[in-house]
């Protein structure tokens, strides 16, 4: 019984870890904003004022540039375009290079 004691726990713990990076989804609308060097965020309202959500990783076919984005059919989406991008929200602990309040892998901008 001791010895199942600690893979209990390690499996326990790891579990929780798992949980509290977990995934979630989300669409959320709001400005395109740039900052740090080439990172786009989108500010989107929240209930305490704004929240930023930085744009980790874009569609396919979209290109970040430094007026905003390029879409896949030409169209460009300028930095202070209102926008709503949906994606997967993820928490990244250990990026350091566009830290945002959240953490969005976007699947689709319109």
């Amino acid at each position: 019984m001791r010895r199942l004691r600690p893979a209990a726990c390690v499996a326990i713990w790891a579990t929780l870890l798992v949980a509290g990076c977990a995934n979630g989804t989300a669409t959320i609308t709001g400005t395109l904003v740039g900052a740090d060097g080439g990172c786009l965020y989108v500010r989107g309202p929240d209930v305490n004022g704004t929240d930023l959500y930085w744009l980790r990783h874009l569609p396919s076919n979209y290109v970040a540039n430094a007026e905003g984005l390029g879409t896949p059919d030409g169209s460009p989406i300028r930095i202070g375009d209102s926008v709503t991008v949906s994606g997967a929200l993820s928490w990244e602990p250990f990026e350091r290079q566009c830290a945002g309040g959240h953490t969005l892998d976007a699947t689709a901008i319109r």
